[in-house]
């Protein structure tokens, strides 16, 4: 624990410094109050940015630094993969079973407030808390930054996390709480799951882990 810790210093004390910086937010502003500020400063470029920026946390790239991952290691690559699945499996499991009727901006400002969105983004409806692209950008970004030896990149990995999530409130899908609980569950998440699956004897004996697709 004490030498996951150390490792990770980077990207956990900006995590720590965005959880603060964030509660104090959620205590003092009222919801909703973050998408109408969002709101307001909507441009052609920032549309076409986060528009981008979101779909960081989908499919397409998982699966793709998932191979690259595998090119170098097996074991990298299934460290990435599971833990997209189990991150993928837990807010899922919260969307539909423990808050199915929570509502999106769309509707939560239907008939009270003119919003602009985004045009050519597929605006939903319910199940906006928590925040799933959030949850899977700080899941991947935080097992990458993990996995990379170099801890340089540890600031990179935690502002593309952290953009996605700006991306989800920018672009009228969640609010503020859902993407705070989304960021919460994938970074648990995927220290629970590093510091008892890929630090236990199973996976360390594990023959193939450390071979590569190719050499």
């Amino acid at each position: 624990m004490k030498n996951f810790l150390r490792n990770n210093i980077i990207f956990l004390s900006l995590y720590l410094l965005f959880l603060v910086v964030g509660a104090i937010l959620i205590a003092r502003y009222e919801k909703g109050d973050e998408i109408l500020m969002f709101n307001q400063f909507h441009t052609p470029y920032g549309d076409q940015l986060f528009k981008y920026i979101t779909r960081l946390a989908e499919a397409p790239l998982l699966f793709f630094i998932v191979i690259v991952a595998v090119r170098f290691s097996y074991g990298k690559g299934l460290l990435l993969g599971i833990n997209a699945l189990l991150v993928f499996a837990v807010t899922g499991l919260l969307k539909g079973l423990a808050f199915p009727d929570y509502v999106r901006p769309a509707v939560f400002f239907e008939g009270k407030q003119q919003l602009n969105f985004v045009q050519g983004v597929e605006i939903y409806r319910y199940h906006s808390f928590p925040s799933g692209h959030t949850s899977s950008a700080f899941a991947l970004f935080f097992m990458m930054s993990i996995l990379v030896k170099d801890k340089k990149w540890a600031p990179v990995f935690f502002t593309l996390a952290l953009l996605v999530g700006i991306s989800r409130v920018y672009l009228l899908e969640h609010f503020f709480h859902d993407v705070y609980a989304g960021s919460l569950i994938g970074v648990c998440v995927t220290a629970a799951f590093y510091l008892t699956f890929a630090q236990s004897s199973f996976y360390q004996n594990i023959k193939w882990k450390d071979k590569a697709l190719w050499n």
